[in-house]
């Protein structure tokens, strides 16, 4: 009997372990813009476009971060005004 009960608690099941969030930095410098700004809780793809910024050399927003992962936006670490450099931290994904 005893063994049949070891044997059990060895078949439960486990929780699915959860990925670790991705943090995603900026690749270029600039003031961050609204236009294209991702939102908490907005499912991106690998790719997607998550900031944008205005730089002093172009007169247009330029793409400051792209998604590395398909995955839920769970943190937005800058709003429109801000300023960002060079690997600043901008996104949290967690991945799907």
């Amino acid at each position: 009997m005893l063994v049949l009960c070891a044997a059990s608690l060895g078949a439960a099941p486990r929780a699915a372990a959860q990925r670790s969030p991705i943090v995603v930095h900026a690749a270029i410098a600039g003031a961050v813009v609204a236009q294209g700004l991702v939102r908490v809780g907005q499912t991106v793809k690998r790719g997607d476009p998550l900031v944008y910024v205005q730089t002093r050399t172009a007169p247009v927003p330029a793409l400051a971060a792209v998604a590395p992962a398909d995955g839920q936006v769970t943190r937005v670490a800058v709003k429109p005004g801000d300023t960002v450099t060079i690997g600043d931290p901008v996104v949290e994904i967690q991945p799907l």
